[in-house]
């Protein structure tokens, strides 16, 4: 007879349970040693037992079976076959069988010395006590001893140096005076300016701010220049940049698929004006991990937890039909989320114990899975970021100011009605003449026009009325291909206050290319050409639209051969007209519609809003006479002109009065914070089951239930929340903010002090800015980051009190100049001898190209700018675009950080992948980098507006126009042979060479 596998190995199973003794009873346990009679201490008997016997097998570095026997949590819980130790019954503790070799083919050690009887006997005494374990107990002593766990406290400052910051130098200098080393001499001024400049807003400074830094005599020069850089708006844009490192903050999923978050930017500008507020650590940290559920529920606390979520997320995994499959891409998710916390926070790898105990820190299994349940709730998504209190209060603000403004409308509309009769009664019998004939025209009046209704939009009384997002008229397939034209709608706006729709477009059939009268997408209540990423687009220097609810106004655009193009209102051109760089597009027969009322913007509240009398599409240019006409010939509204002119001088100023009102409230309006129905990619809520540890990590090996909790490796914190495993989401997650932010935990504190360190100068105290754990670099200094820490704390969790302790330190200031004797000892200036020059970062290349050119866009917050154009076929393709437009001149931080939307420039200088945490950036240097410094269009631009920016103010003298860009660029002087160089180049070769020389050298992107 033959047994099936299954079969037969269930049977050896069976055959191994008969084997074993009886539960609860020592009946059949074969020389089973007696527990010894004496009491049993657990450091002095059973420690050093275990760390000599089993930890090898059984400790940080190797969990055989899933057991870890270094570690009491770890211990008590047991391995992948189940629990070890029963406390009060050493002969149902199966530790105690495996020692005593009662399973034959599991006898522990498996090699070596085995454990003697009267070793036995001690740790079956030891259990059947109870198993005592102190909480500070481990077999292996150096583990629980680790530095960063220690709690924080002040040092005392070598050779009682007084305060800060010069209590900075006196730990830096006694370490250097070990190694018969010293300080160097501070900086010179023009390179102190700079230095700090980058540091603290990652701009250089100006020639005008150069000039008086060095020329002021006061005694607190350098102090005051600190606290103006740190009052500067541009701080919080510099170091939010530095934290979106960390936090991974990417605004497309990544993964396959790629898609773009058109919404995720409210957590970067959260960051940003948290660093400029200097919102205390302790509150920035509580926020990210529970901003949403902790009261009064703000905008911001809402979007602060967007922390969570903000790294890739994988569309693909979570879409698998595979049940299985779908839960370990949930089980990647969460790993993403404890490893985000536990290494921006608190320095230590928690996500490496989520398949056993950590190999190297105190963090056992149970750890990982006690803190996933904090954040098991915890989902991908876009949420409402508003609290609804916030909104009652907003909404009460914005009805306020919308009545004041419908008020103010309505006088100016009933003055010019008045003056509409008046004109009308004048010529009764007058008639507009007709019009130039249209390629194809859409009359509402009469009956729909061959296309078709989208959404919710209708035809009554004469016009399409278009409320909601959606709502639109496609037309049927042009019969015949358009290039050069011109587009015009007579159109009623619901509200003023909209932005980003179209009242009419023509585009091509899948929309990747159209020519559009857009309404107010990048300026509130300005008209524009839209284009496919505003290719053919310019904000043009036009009025504000005025036009009251429900008056009819004429728009219309002309795109010419000559590439040019112009706007009209009401019959008249409407600002300048103007030729962009891309040229005219062609839009195929058959393969274009026009489209009345389609959104064109990413923006959550970007539809048209209103009514569309009639529209038109022209096979040509229209010249400015036939527009007029056209717009005469619609009879929908009296000329503007006409109405003015029968006004009375008391009639016009009581009209004046009004608009300036209406501005004044559309103001207010604009600068009401955008609560109310703004949707941000701060993830979603839902209540999670019980958390169950997986044993080795596998979703298909689920073993007990845990309860949230945190980690035990801090032991002068409590990590037990005394929460049950059901407790509401958001408590969980209030007890860890609680937890985190606790000042005993002396983690968080060390980690942020070293990031400051780190950042101002290249390297930190501890050189693994998110592994403070046994793996990671020990400090350089540890006394001097524990001083930081705790002042750092003491400050209130102050982080620009932490710039004020290191900027003023003489420490920093010093000069970069090298020590040949200093290097010999010191080669990475690990003991801070000198400043060590640092090339700045890909970010900052960028903008202070901007900056010496005079084109940097200074406008802050709001959706990022999109350098490139999109593509979408199952996945999303991003294809890169260089344009002049003040959009794209924008600081980098406002550049939309996708993963696969990557800038040749940036890539270059080692701008990290926005999905990976990057505590510390690479510096490498490449071939690459030259080519991109020599050959980007972007480059070679500023370079022109540069030469541009020197030859206009120096009166176009070349000398001083050289002396200039020098000063522009480098924030220094020329020596006499370079200007003597440079001049010969310029008339050689012209300005521009010598400021794309200028550009592209090393001094340009290194700070001393």
């Amino acid at each position: 007879m033959r047994f099936k596998p299954a079969v037969l190995f269930s049977a050896i199973l069976l055959v191994k349970a008969v084997s074993l003794p009886a539960v609860g009873s020592e009946a059949g346990l074969p020389k089973l040693p007696r527990p010894a009679v004496a009491p049993v201490d657990f450091a002095k008997d059973i420690q050093p037992m275990l760390a000599e016997h089993c930890v090898k097998c059984h400790g940080p570095d190797k969990q055989k079976g899933g057991l870890r026997l270094d570690n009491k949590a770890a211990a008590f819980q047991g391995g992948d076959e189940g629990k070890v130790l029963v406390a009060g019954k050493s002969a149902e503790s199966r530790l105690v069988h495996l020692v005593a070799g009662l399973e034959e083919d599991k006898v522990m050690p498996p090699e070596g010395e085995r454990l003697t009887a009267a070793q036995i006997g001690l740790l079956r005494t030891w259990i059947e006590q109870g198993a005592d374990w102190p909480e500070n107990g481990t077999a292996a002593l150096a583990r629980s001893s680790h530095w960063s766990l220690q709690p924080l406290k002040a040092p005392s400052v070598p050779g009682n140096a007084p305060d800060a910051p010069d209590a900075i130098d006196a730990f830096i200098r006694a370490r250097l005076a070990e190694e018969g080393l010293k300080l160097s001499l501070e900086a010179d001024r023009p390179t102190l300016i700079r230095r700090l400049s980058f540091d603290l807003i990652g701009l250089p400074p100006s020639p005008e701010a150069v000039d008086a830094f060095a020329d002021d005599k006061a005694p607190d020069a350098y102090a005051q220049l600190v606290e103006r850089l740190l009052a500067s708006p541009h701080y919080g844009e510099r170091w939010g940049r530095h934290w979106l490192d960390v936090a991974r903050y990417t605004e497309s999923q990544g993964f396959e698929y790629d898609r773009l978050r058109d919404n995720a930017w409210h957590y970067r500008d959260y960051v940003i004006k948290s660093f400029n507020g200097d919102k205390p650590y302790d509150l920035f940290m509580m926020e990210q991990i529970a901003g949403d559920v902790m009261e009064p529920v703000t905008s911001d606390g809402i979007v602060a937890t967007s922390l969570l979520v903000c790294g890739p997320w994988d569309q693909a995994g979570n879409a698998q039909a595979n049940a299985t499959q779908r839960a370990i891409t949930r089980e990647d998710e969460l790993e993403d989320m404890l490893a985000v916390v536990g290494q921006s926070f608190l320095g230590l790898t928690v996500n490496c114990a989520r398949c056993h105990a950590h190999k190297f820190d105190p963090l056992p299994h149970a750890d990982y899975y006690r803190m996933k349940s904090v954040f098991e709730g915890v989902q991908h998504g876009g949420r409402r970021i508003a609290g609804d209190q916030e909104i009652k209060v907003h909404n009460e603000k914005r009805a306020a100011l919308e009545k004041q403004k419908t008020e103010a409308l309505a006088r100016v509309q009933k003055l010019e009605n008045e003056a509409a009769k008046i004109v009308g009664a004048r010529n009764p019998a007058a008639k507009a003449p007709p019009g130039p004939a249209p390629f194809m025209r859409w009359d509402f009046a009469s009956s729909l026009p061959p296309g078709k209704l989208h959404g919710g939009a209708t035809v009554t009384g004469g016009a399409l009325k278009l409320t909601k997002e959606g709502d639109f008229f496609q037309s049927d397939p042009l019969p015949r291909g358009i290039r050069a034209k011109t587009l015009e709608a007579w159109v009623s706006l619901a509200t003023l206050d909209q932005g980003g729709g179209a009242p009419i477009s023509l585009q091509i059939s899948d929309g990747s290319r159209f020519d559009a009268i857009v309404y107010a997408e990048r300026k509130p209540g300005m008209w524009m050409a839209g284009s496919e990423s505003f290719s053919r687009t310019r904000d043009l220097e036009i009025p504000r639209e005025t036009a009251s609810p429900g008056t009819v106004v004429h728009m219309a655009i002309v795109y010419r051969e000559d590439n040019s193009i112009t706007l009209y209102r009401n019959g008249a051109p409407f600002g300048k007209s103007y030729t962009p760089e891309v040229p005219l597009q062609s839009f195929p027969a058959g393969g274009a519609h026009i489209m009345l009322g389609k959104r064109h913007s990413g923006g959550g509240r970007a539809y048209f809003s209103g009514e569309i009398r009639q529209a038109s599409l022209y096979d040509r240019p229209l010249t400015d006479a036939e527009v007029a006409d056209s717009w005469r010939s619609g009879g929908f509204s009296v000329p503007q002109q006409e109405i003015l002119d029968v006004l009375t001088p008391e009639a016009r100023a009581h009209r004046a009065d009004a608009l300036a009102e209406i501005e004044k409230h559309r103001a207010a309006l604009e600068a009401l914070p955008p609560v109310s129905g703004e949707v941000s990619y701060a993830g979603t809520r839902v209540q999670p089951p019980p958390t169950r540890r997986l044993i080795r990590g596998e979703v298909i090996s689920p073993d007990e239930v845990v309860t949230p909790g945190a980690l035990t490796a801090i032991v002068d914190l409590n990590p037990d929340f005394g929460l049950p495993a059901d407790a509401p989401e958001a408590e969980r997650r209030k007890k860890f903010a609680a937890w985190l932010s606790d000042p005993k935990n002396p983690l968080p504190a060390r980690v942020m002090a070293n990031r400051v360190w780190h950042l101002h100068f290249g390297q930190g105290i501890v050189s693994t800015p998110n592994d403070f754990g046994v793996s990671g670099t020990r400090p350089t200094h540890p006394e001097l980051l524990d001083w930081l820490a705790e002042k750092f704390v003491r400050s209130g969790w102050s982080v620009k009190a932490l710039h004020r302790l290191i900027v003023n330190s003489a420490t920093y200031r010093q000069s970069s100049a090298f020590d040949e004797k200093a290097a010999a000892l010191d080669a990475d200036n690990q003991l801070l001898w000198r400043f060590t020059p640092r090339r700045i970062e890909a970010e900052a290349i960028r903008d202070a190209m901007l900056s010496a050119s005079g084109q940097l866009n200074p406008q802050m917050g709001g959706p990022s700018f999109r350098p490139f154009t999109t593509t979408d076929f199952n996945a999303t393709f991003y294809t890169p675009v260089d344009r002049p437009e003040p959009e794209f001149s924008r600081r980098t931080v406002y550049r939309i950080n996708v993963n696969s939307g990557k800038d040749p420039l940036l890539d270059a200088f080692d701008c990290p992948d926005p999905s990976v945490k990057t505590p510390r950036r690479g510096v490498t240097i490449t071939p690459l980098q030259a080519l991109a410094l020599m050959n980007s269009a972007f480059v070679q631009r500023q370079a022109g507006h540069l030469a541009g920016r020197a030859i206009k103010s120096a009166g176009d003298d070349p000398t001083a126009a050289v002396k200039l860009a020098y000063r522009l660029a480098l924030g220094r002087f020329p020596t006499t042979a370079e200007v003597t160089r440079a001049t010969l180049a310029v008339k050689e070769r012209g300005l521009q060479s010598v400021c794309w020389a200028l550009l592209n050298s090393s001094e340009f992107v290194y700070v001393r």
